[in-house]
């Protein structure tokens, strides 16, 4: 159970760290739970983004590994193109600016494909909410903005 305010506790990030990790090159969209939750996606073993969806599949799979040339749908996908090729989220955040080349989409998805991803239901969107902000303050993965 989590708290409603406050850091977040050891556990609920013990809880994350544990859960299973699962390759995203190996992980099958139908894998990915359709409820709401906190997930958190390693590179290289490195914890470097965290993030909630009122539906895990929706969010966590769909929007993240997405292969489309806007990126303004995903803060993960902007954050990725920044550091991959130093273009600033707040050039690539809006659809009717600056779209990345077909060679930097493929670049952005390769590096999100080379990644882990694991995850933690919440009963509710509230819950997963309120998790993900504590985790994102307390931990600031380096792919956050906060």
């Amino acid at each position: 159970m989590t708290s409603a305010g406050g850091p977040p506790t050891a556990g609920e990030w013990g809880a994350l760290l544990s859960a299973p990790t699962i390759p995203v090159r190996e992980l099958a969209r139908a894998q990915v739970p359709d409820e709401p939750g906190v997930y958190l996606w390693r590179h290289q073993g490195r914890a470097v983004y965290v993030g909630m969806a009122t539906s895990l599949r929706g969010r966590a799979w769909s929007k993240h590994l997405g292969r489309g040339l806007s990126v303004a749908g995903s803060s993960l996908r902007r954050n990725v193109c920044e550091l991959l090729f130093g273009i600033p989220p707040s050039v690539t955040r809006n659809p009717n600016q600056q779209k990345v080349t077909a060679e930097q989409a493929a670049a952005i998805h390769d590096w999100l494909r080379s990644c882990n991803l694991s995850w933690q239901e919440c009963s509710t969107v509230d819950a997963a909410d309120q998790l993900e902000r504590r985790l994102r303050r307390e931990f600031m993965p380096p792919l956050n903005r906060l």
